[in-house]
């Protein structure tokens, strides 16, 4: 009997290993087919609370979810309000729709704010461009501020924002794990609850719950705290205090950050939506914290207004602090539950009656594809 050679023996050894890997793979396609299959189905996706696409800032993710919620619910969005925690606690959709619609007469106008913690312009550029593609608003309204043009100011936050598989991903940066954040229904579960071993786990879920509950079916987040140290100056001697003012000790408007502004008023030119920028209200105090104090202030105006307007669109500057009461505010820069309602009929009337002059309209059929 003749022997095997080498080769034939190693053949002999490796083709059932091959016919075991290759019916593991299939298994496993299948397997992963089913799964995706089933969390395609209303009731499965029920059971399930969360959703992720895997990035940190977990309150953006939240605003998300709760938008795609409000576009499924109404038909889509009109109007959606933009910019940091300042928007998110200081813009209450419902009273600038009510004080809008008494000036214009539109009605059904609906209104989203996807205002985020910590997202300066530099992020939120790109959110916006999210925003249009997902859900097609008739404006955007951006709540800018002095610290949105600062080089120094949000720049960890957007760099762990933008270097999230899915942010990526819809910004045309290809790859797997951002495409499967986008086009499967199985995986943003598995995102959600992929940490669901660990011990932070729990504490993690349930702050996320906490701010869901909480937050209004339009996207406001009602802060409820109100104090009044925002009525007197920074103190150079409180250890709070000095570490503001050593951090806007060589603030400057930066460039870049104007370019971040620039790409906000070229997404209204190439996708055809309307881009008005308001300029949120802070306590005067805020302004002692900048070396130039108020001078600073309104050279940010100047500049900011100067491009905004130039591009043909609405600035609309933050209105006099005697519109709001000293307990109207939960800090130097943040309008509470007092606060927010009348900053946003202050809103709704102005911007009723420049559309009332120039002709536009904040209504339309904004809608998810």
């Amino acid at each position: 009997m003749k022997s095997k050679t080498p080769r034939e023996k190693s053949l002999a050894i490796t083709r059932p290993w091959g016919r075991t890997a290759l019916l593991a793979v299939l298994i496993l396609a299948v397997l992963l087919i089913a799964i995706e299959g089933l969390f395609r189905l209303e009731g499965i996706q029920q059971r399930f609370e969360l959703r992720s696409y895997g990035n940190y800032h977990y309150f953006f993710e939240i605003k998300w979810f709760q938008l795609e919620r409000y576009v499924e619910e109404h038909g889509g969005v009109d109007v959606i309000f933009m910019g940091s925690s300042l928007v998110n606690a200081g813009i209450v959709p419902e009273r600038f729709f009510q004080a809008y619609t008494k000036i214009t007469g539109e009605e059904n106008l609906r209104v989203f704010n996807f205002g985020i913690e910590g997202m300066t312009i530099q992020p939120n550029a790109v959110v916006a461009k999210l925003l249009i593609e997902t859900y097609q608003p008739q404006v955007l309204i951006f709540g800018t501020e002095i610290r949105d043009y600062y080089s120094k100011n949000g720049v960890v936050v957007a760099e762990r924002f933008l270097s999230n598989n899915w942010v990526r991903y819809r910004n045309g940066d290809f790859n797997l794990w951002g495409w499967l954040a986008e086009h499967s229904e199985a995986y943003p579960y598995y995102l959600a609850t992929r940490n669901w071993l660990t011990w932070k786990y729990y504490d993690h879920f349930t702050t996320i719950m906490d701010r869901i509950d909480k937050m209004m079916p339009d996207g406001y987040d009602i802060e409820h705290a109100a104090n009044t140290f925002h009525t007197q100056p920074p103190d150079p001697n409180n250890p709070e205090d000095k570490e503001v003012i050593d951090f806007f000790a060589d603030y400057e408007i930066d460039e870049s950050r104007l370019g971040n502004l620039q790409d906000f008023l070229d997404l209204g030119e190439t996708y055809g939506v309307e881009i008005i920028f308001v300029e949120m209200p802070v306590a005067p105090t805020f302004f002692d914290y900048f070396q130039d104090g108020e001078d600073a202030h309104i050279e940010f105006v100047e500049v900011v207004s100067a491009i905004v307007t130039e591009a043909g669109k609405v600035f609309l500057p933050a209105p006099s602090e005697d519109l709001f009461a000293v307990r109207d505010r939960s800090d130097r820069v943040h309008l509470n539950k007092y606060g927010a309602p009348k900053f946003s009929r202050y809103l709704g009337e102005q911007l009723g009656e420049i559309a009332l002059q120039e002709g536009f309209t904040l209504s339309g059929e904004g809608s998810a594809d």
